[in-house]
């Protein structure tokens, strides 16, 4: 039988990232917005050498937009999407191994599988996610600051 390096509380974890994808409504159900258009350069922008350094073992490569509202370096993964705050917060109990972290829009959380997700206001949902166990150098509440710290600057946008 073969050795599996993920622990059962990974694999329910990254099960939870897929899970938010379920419940966050996607931009074109919701109605869109000119501000979810900044995920499609967001790592262009936002993913540079010295953050990537900060967050990867190895460099993750060059930027690729995914969609008009996502894109990707290596295993960091960005979506902007339209999430309302008071949605967001009844789902967090149900995302298994969130944890609230504060300073990052009006409401966010992190876990262990290395996804980030944040609401700012009424029409604004930032998510980030690692999804590569191996490839951070920095983990948990740790990764969720610095991706965090993205969302953040995403926020300042217009």
């Amino acid at each position: 039988m073969p050795k599996h390096s993920f622990s059962s509380s990974s694999t329910l974890a990254f099960a939870a990232v897929l899970a938010v994808a379920s419940f966050t409504p996607t931009p074109a159900a919701a109605g869109g917005g000119a501000w979810i258009d900044n995920g499609a350069t967001a790592c262009e922008k936002y993913l540079t050498p010295d953050v990537e350094a900060a967050i990867l073992r190895t460099p993750g490569g060059r930027p690729r937009r995914l969609d008009a509202h996502s894109c990707n370096v290596g295993p960091i993964y960005i979506s902007l999407k339209v999430t309302d705050i008071d949605v967001f917060r009844q789902e967090i109990p149900r995302i298994y191994g969130a944890h609230t972290i504060s300073g990052f829009g009006d409401g966010a959380y992190w876990n262990e599988a290395g996804a980030f997700s944040a609401v700012k206001g009424h029409d604004r949902g930032c998510e980030i996610s690692v999804i590569d166990p191996g490839a951070p150098k920095i983990h948990n509440a740790a990764l969720g600051q610095k991706l965090g710290e993205i969302c953040n600057k995403l926020f300042a946008i217009p």
